[in-house]
């Protein structure tokens, strides 16, 4: 094992070294079609430190787990994301569900210190994994950590389709230089994917020697390429705006609610569709709330009250007309349409 260690270990520090001296990386490659499903051996595979030497912070970290007073209030109520597993032989499973577990601790930053949120990692590892694979997967916590810090420091790009291209082939070398290929795909693999759907996107947009047609079709093309669960995820998000489009064409056109109705259930199914009208329905009872005290009070300004007076009676229509939790919502449209000429 010392031999693969060490070899290990230098074929990663030659990788760092060519990201940091700027030589020409590796073309783009694939992308990914799904998570990695391997399973990783005692030794780290990056830029992390020797093993004896994550062992002991291991070890230091889930020690001070068992002093730590009550988690952080955002995190109060809620599941650790991610499903952590072992192999036949003990070993960390590679799947996405290992970041999803660092990232759900991490969230708590700036609620508590980053050694208590480490902390609270080890602890986590330690009830959920054997020994073997909890060290395995606090190695990776710490490779991945310092692939955060090294990817902050990336200067910004001008938003343009070259530079985007530029910068998601560094990031992807840097997330294999740290990382090792079979970790970087699991853990960024479709967020890699996506980037790179998306810069491509663009370019078709920008690119004006394509007629109409001929962009619509390449468009399309590229959304085909995608997995299909990120297919999916891209039809979801434009559904809704696609829905609301339609809908306002049909009624302008003099359309019936029966008509709108099949309309929506054929785009999103019936209980949907029960759900979508509930809050329809919802906003326009709230609308007409809003309107009736908007004209209320524009009559209490328009009064020749005093001050003071004005403040106290629009307090009170506010609570006969709006429910506790609604208040902070119509002062801050207060506050707009007062602002508005």
């Amino acid at each position: 094992m010392g031999k693969r260690y060490l070899a290990g270990v230098v074929l990663l520090v030659l990788m760092a070294a060519l990201l940091i001296w700027g030589l020409p990386g590796p073309s783009e490659p694939d992308s990914p079609e799904g998570p990695s499903t391997g399973s990783v051996s005692n030794t780290a595979t990056g830029p992390a430190a020797s093993v004896p030497a994550v062992t002991t912070r291991y070890d230091h970290y889930r020690q001070r787990a068992t002093e730590l007073g009550p988690i952080p209030a955002s995190l109060s109520g809620t599941r650790v994301d991610g499903n952590l597993q072992v192999n036949a032989s003990g070993d960390l499973l590679i799947n996405p569900a290992i970041r999803q577990v660092f990232d759900y601790f991490l969230t708590a930053l700036g609620e508590e210190s980053l050694e208590d949120i480490q902390a609270r990692l080890a602890g986590h590892l330690a009830e959920e994994l054997p020994p073997q694979a909890a060290q395995q997967a606090w190695a990776l916590y710490e490779q991945y950590m310092g692939l955060r810090e090294a990817m902050a420091q990336l200067p910004e790009h001008d938003g343009s389709v070259t530079a985007m291209r530029a910068a998601i082939r560094q990031r992807h070398d840097m997330q294999q230089a740290y990382l090792g290929p079979e970790v970087a795909d699991a853990f960024y693999g479709l967020d890699m994917t996506y980037d790179r759907y998306m810069i491509e996107r663009q370019a078709l947009l920008e690119n004006e020697g394509l007629s109409a047609e001929q962009r619509d079709r390449q468009l399309s093309n590229l959304e085909q390429d995608l997995p299909p669960g990120m297919q999916q995820m891209l039809h979801d998000t434009r559904a809704p705006v696609w829905l609301e489009q339609r809908t306002q064409r049909l009624r302008e056109q003099g359309a019936s609610d029966a008509e709108i109705r099949a309309l929506r259930e054929q785009t999103f199914g019936a209980q949907a569709v029960a759900r979508f009208e509930a809050l329809e329905q919802q906003r326009q009872d709230w609308q007409a709330r809003y309107e009736a005290y908007r004209q209320q009070r524009q009559q209490l300004i328009s009064s020749g009250l005093s001050h003071t007076d004005q403040q106290v009676a629009q307090a009170r229509l506010q609570q006969q007309l709006f429910e506790d939790k609604e208040l902070a919502r119509v002062q801050a449209l207060d506050r707009i349409n007062t602002q508005t000429p």
